[in-house]
């Protein structure tokens, strides 16, 4: 029996909780959130039994092209040449790009990710994406997530013996407007479709998980309409650089839009107090 169809038999035997059968399924979707899937505005901080982790596989793509293929064909060896990650996962792309195989690559991280959280304990799933997964779930879980090669289940015995599983824990997690906010105590990881961030929105957005006050009066003034259109019209370029261009070197239009040309785009100052600050103060009032 190869990796993929040993991997599948394993899987297959794992007892899904009822709400995620469907998501369980190696045809259904390799991406998901909770927060999107249910329209909701989700938001979760670490307490003494509530941990937020985010789990990925190790240099996935690689590891399963070493467990799957023949390890003399020239194609795993030309890949283990390879040092760079981006360069190795190119390389993979390109030459099974025409093939069945390409597609099962994100099958199989699913596999790997969903039958190791499932197999484990009991778990909250925040977010499934390719490769990892991010999640909830208390002390024991935790430990057990750090401590895989002690476990004696079937299917993480069978995972664990090729593959390194990566454990990140943050302090709090938001996902909003299809983003997905991460923090650590000092530094904010953005994901999504919001993580380009004008400078001052990002200090100010760290003040709030630090428990810093912001002056919330100036920032009220800074994005009003009146306030903008005379930066506008006299194009002040150290404060469209500090609160309006955003780390895209673009403008965030009306429409929810990254534009880069300000003549072009229709700004609505309070977008940018919807989009980027209050989703960060609503995590505080919950």
């Amino acid at each position: 029996m190869d990796f993929f169809n040993e991997l599948f038999n394993l899987y297959s035997k794992i007892d899904f909780p009822e709400d995620y059968k469907e998501l369980s399924k190696v045809d259904k979707a390799i991406s998901w959130y909770l927060a999107d899937s249910s329209n909701q505005y989700i938001t979760s901080s670490q307490t003494n039994n509530n941990y937020i982790l985010e789990v990925d596989i190790k240099n996935a793509f690689t590891t399963i092209c070493n467990v799957w293929f023949d390890q003399k064909s020239d194609f795993i060896k030309e890949l283990n040449k390879l040092q760079d990650k981006k360069a190795r996962n190119i390389f993979i792309a390109t030459n099974l790009k025409e093939t069945e195989y390409l597609k099962q690559l994100n099958t199989i991280c699913k596999m790997i990710i969903m039958g190791i959280l499932f197999e484990i304990g009991e778990i909250q799933l925040l977010e499934l994406k390719k490769d990892g997964a991010v999640i909830t779930c208390n002390q024991d879980t935790y430990n057990r997530l750090n401590q895989l090669k002690n476990i004696d289940k079937k299917f993480i015995n069978f995972i664990s013996k090729d593959f390194i599983i990566k454990v990140d824990r943050h302090l709090k997690y938001i996902r909003c407007n299809k983003t997905s906010y991460f923090w650590n105590g000092s530094d904010i990881i953005i994901k999504g479709m919001y993580k380009y961030i004008p400078l001052k929105l990002l200090e100010n957005q760290k003040k709030i998980f630090l428990n810093e006050k912001i002056d919330s009066e100036n920032l009220l003034k800074i994005y009003s309409k009146k306030y903008f259109e005379i930066i506008e019209m006299n194009y002040l370029k150290d404060l469209l650089k500090d609160y309006y261009i955003c780390s895209n070197n673009k403008y965030l239009t009306f429409d929810g839009k990254y534009n880069s040309k300000l003549k072009d785009s229709i700004i609505d100052p309070k977008n940018y107090l919807k989009m980027f600050l209050y989703p960060i103060i609503l995590s505080t009032k919950i």
